[in-house]
């Protein structure tokens, strides 16, 4: 009776363990899209802050398709993708070859460079992503835009159109804001509202990260249940079994 408790209990902590990472970007039922700003205007300040979401994206175990765009608009993953595929751009977006100041050069050369020019279209990627999202007949989709926010003031107009139909097929959009403008900030937070989950990002040095900087995480309280129950009745087991007994051993 005691080991069959025992062996139900370590079974049970197996079956509650987390099988996939605490934090998720998309949600796991929708048809996830990545759109990435590879303008000249995003500073290499900022580029720890696209390494390390592409790389908690990629450790996931779902699937989407990545736009990156600067002037024009460009499908690199198709919807459906392995997140783990994003791990390949990583070099690209390297903290340890970036520095605060440091040219765009001392980055290795990226696959986009000789396409995209210096202007900022945030519409293009947007409405490729929307366009993909019909493509694939998504039911449900979701959009993540990283992006520096600083867009081409003559594609405003179409910049609201494009917000307009993502509220109009109610596609949720995510938005990672690379050290943006205050007044740029205060544009798109304008222009989403409320429909829109809005991240500034910026890294905190010194003095100013000290004590501020935290590991946040959901506990498995289930495991840790199951987990105890198996100690204690393996505690009981000992306590109960026969004890070990020396005897001489007679030649």
């Amino acid at each position: 009776m005691l080991a069959a408790a025992l062996v139900a209990a370590c079974v049970l902590a197996f079956l509650v363990a987390p099988r996939t990472p605490g934090r998720r970007f998309l949600p796991a039922d929708s048809t996830g899209i990545v759109i990435l700003d590879v303008s000249s205007s995003v500073r290499p300040s900022t580029y720890y802050r696209i390494e390390q979401t592409l790389s908690t994206i990629a450790a996931s175990q779902s699937r989407l398709g990545l736009v990156v765009f600067s002037d024009v608009a460009y499908e690199a993953f198709p919807p459906g993708t392995a997140a783990s595929e994003l791990r390949l751009l990583l070099r690209f977006f390297a903290p340890s070859n970036v520095t605060a100041t440091g040219p765009r050069a001392e980055l290795p050369r990226s696959p986009w460079d000789q396409w995209f020019s210096a202007g900022t279209r945030v519409s293009s990627g947007l409405f490729l992503a929307a366009h993909l999202l019909d493509e694939q007949h998504a039911k449900k989709g979701a959009v993540m835009l990283i992006s520096d926010l600083a867009d081409d003031p003559s594609d405003l107009t179409a910049l609201t159109n494009a917000v307009a139909l993502f509220q109009l097929r109610k596609i949720p959009l995510q938005i990672v804001a690379l050290q943006p403008s205050l007044s740029n900030a205060l544009f798109f937070r304008r222009l989403l509202g409320t429909d829109a989950l809005f991240q500034l990002a910026s890294l905190p040095t010194g003095a100013q990260a000290r004590g501020k900087l935290e590991v946040t995480g959901t506990f498995p309280t289930p495991l840790a249940i199951f987990a105890v129950i198996a100690l204690l009745l393996l505690a009981v087991n000992e306590w109960r079994s026969e004890p070990l007994r020396w005897r001489e051993v007679t030649a």
